[in-house]
């Protein structure tokens, strides 16, 4: 759906930040021009949850989630961003019109829905009722699968040639069945159902809509699973089967298990472990984890322990470092699925697999490590630190970068100085050029939180002054997103409308930039001195480029170049006078 920019500016402004984040958080208390409290999107002893009315802002200290008033209400309750402004549009009583395109394409996207809701109720009664559903309900049975979670997740059975029958006795057309992915044409133009022949596992959105289909094979044929194809409301990268059914206990437990298949799903969620969910056939995906970290804290990935399964938890591993999920690795006895497992055993146990047998991930990745390239020499300690050291430079939390980093140099059997070295040539730190800013700026003083470059705490004075901005020239800023934001100030564009024109990785960033306290006593001041630390930062490193190349002249290993010799003086020139100055 199309919003105007005008709409969703007016629905902003009717949108009090701190009102509604104190709907949910009443705790909240005044601090200074902010507000602070609790963080509702993790578990917390001490108030890291900071909301600007002035900016328009919230960020978490301790999780980093941030972002404008409709960010918050997308995080708080699970929704899509035009499902938020819709939310908060009809709080502020203003009316979204939509052009006559939007409403066909939003009627059109509702149709899928309701022909992928009626083929679920159309399926789930061919399961109970069908008489040729018997070999089915025989396999249900014996998995251990119950009435009430035959109900609860809408499994159902596909006759073949039945579904589009039933479909088009009301009105429904095979066209309209293909766009919602239940049936294709092949090339000598038979009508295949995705489904025929198949036990049929309906896969949720989170708000309770059916977008796709997971069905199981009876027979002696592979694929054994197959799901219905991607279409306009359904991809398999954006969503996990049995995460609906698990809100209500991903809420108050704020935990999640990830498993690899729907009957393990399932079968777990009968057991009394209502918090997992699983995959639809591709790996963990960034759409994945920062859906799941919503709504949990803490995540396991129960996986295979042959090597496929080993690789697949790394890989997961990577993908959740980029969220405030602390994740653990359990393990399977060999050969025994999640499902097996529950049956056999007791909720008790399965618990106990999860909590006390699993391990932290750099805990999983350091055996792994281990295992492969071992620390009985210099050469392999080199090996296993380069293969533990690419996943750690990628921790975006400098504190459990830290600790991943003590915890890898105590078990490989180098120094932590060592590994941290290593570590910085691989990190792309926050503040590249930080000794030499410490020398040349008089900046004020560090935010409490984390060192700043100089180019943020200016960014920091211009969302604080916007006004100068005048004053600033583009071409200070050399990392991209810092250029960006510049940009969006000084066309004045108000900050809690830029957390829109930036990525998920650079919102809660952004948020902390502008939410970290700083008293500017004469910001005016302030600015050139950070203007003039960034150039003399620029000038000392030119020189150091350049020193390189005179050395060498000099030395007569390469020809002179006498204005290079110029310049090259000239800047020594400049930067020994900017230390008086």
């Amino acid at each position: 759906m199309s919003i105007s920019p005008e709409t969703i500016d007016q629905i902003r402004l009717a949108s009090d930040i701190t009102e509604i984040v104190r709907e949910y958080v009443p705790t909240m208390k005044k601090a200074g021009r902010n507000w602070k409290g609790l963080c509702p999107f993790h578990h917390e002893k001490t108030p890291s949850f900071m909301v600007s009315p002035e900016k328009g802002i919230f960020h978490c200290f301790g999780c980093h989630a941030g972002g404008d008033v409709y960010k918050f209400v997308m995080l708080i309750d699970g929704l899509s961003w035009v499902e938020a402004v819709k939310k908060l549009a009809q709080r502020a009583g203003i009316t979204i019109k939509e052009t006559r395109e939007e409403t066909i394409k939003r009627s059109e996207k509702q149709k899928l829905y309701d022909i992928l809701e009626q083929a679920s109720l159309f399926y789930n009664r061919c399961l109970t009722e069908l008489a040729e559903a018997s070999a089915a309900r025989n396999y249900l049975k014996e998995r251990g699968i119950t009435e009430e979670t035959i109900e609860k997740f809408r499994i159902g059975f596909a006759p073949q040639g039945h579904l589009l029958a039933a479909a088009e006795k009301k009105g429904t057309t095979f066209e309209q069945m293909s766009l919602a992915g239940l049936f294709i044409k092949t090339e000598r133009g038979k009508k295949f159902e995705y489904m025929g022949g198949r036990i049929v596992f309906p896969i949720f959105d989170t708000q309770g809509r059916i977008v796709a289909f997971g069905g199981r094979t009876l027979k002696d044929e592979q694929p054994k699973y197959l799901n219905t194809p991607e279409t306009t409301i359904y991809s398999k990268s954006a969503h996990l089967y049995g995460l609906h059914q698990a809100l209500p206990s991903l809420r108050t437990q704020k935990k999640a298990v990830i498993l690899e298949g729907y009957m393990d799903v399932v079968v777990t969620h009968q057991g009394g472990v209502p918090f997992t969910v699983a995959t639809l056939g591709t790996a963990l995906t960034p759409q994945h984890t920062h859906l799941l970290n919503r709504y949990a804290e803490n995540i396991v990935l129960l996986f295979d322990s042959d090597n496929a399964g080993i690789q697949a938890a790394r890989r997961a591993i990577e993908t959740f470092l980029d969220t405030d999920s602390a994740v653990r690795i359990a393990h399977l006895p060999d050969g025994v699925d999640p499902d097996e497992y529950i049956l056999q055993h007791s909720k008790d146990k399965f618990l106990s697999l999860l909590d006390e047998q699993s391990v932290s991930a750099i805990e999983f990745l350091t055996e792994q490590s281990l295992k492969k390239w071992g620390n009985a020499t210099p050469e392999a300690k080199v090996k296993s630190a380069s293969d533990l050291i690419s996943v750690i430079a990628k921790v975006k939390n400098t504190i459990l970068r830290r600790e991943w980093t003590k915890y890898a140099a105590e078990k490989i059997g180098i120094s932590e100085d060592a590994a941290i070295d290593e570590l910085r040539k691989l990190s792309r730190t926050e503040h590249t050029y930080h000794s030499q800013q410490q020398k040349l700026r008089a900046a004020p003083k560090a935010a409490p939180f984390c060192m700043r470059s100089a180019e943020e705490e200016l960014l920091q004075l211009l969302g604080a002054y916007p006004h100068l901005c005048t004053q600033c020239k583009e071409g200070f800023f050399k990392e991209e997103r810092n250029t960006k934001i510049f940009m969006l100030l000084s066309r004045g564009i108000a900050v809690s409308d830029i957390v829109n024109h930036l990525d998920e990785n650079d919102i809660g960033w952004f948020t902390e930039l502008l939410l970290e306290e700083k008293h500017y006593a004469t910001p005016e001041q302030t600015l050139q001195s950070l203007m003039r630390g960034i150039n003399l930062r620029e000038l000392e490193i030119q020189r150091q480029q350049l020193e390189k190349e005179v050395i060498l002249m000099l030395n007569g290993q390469v020809p002179m170049d006498d204005r290079k010799k110029q310049l090259y003086e000239e800047l020594n020139k400049q930067l020994k006078g900017s230390v008086k100055s």
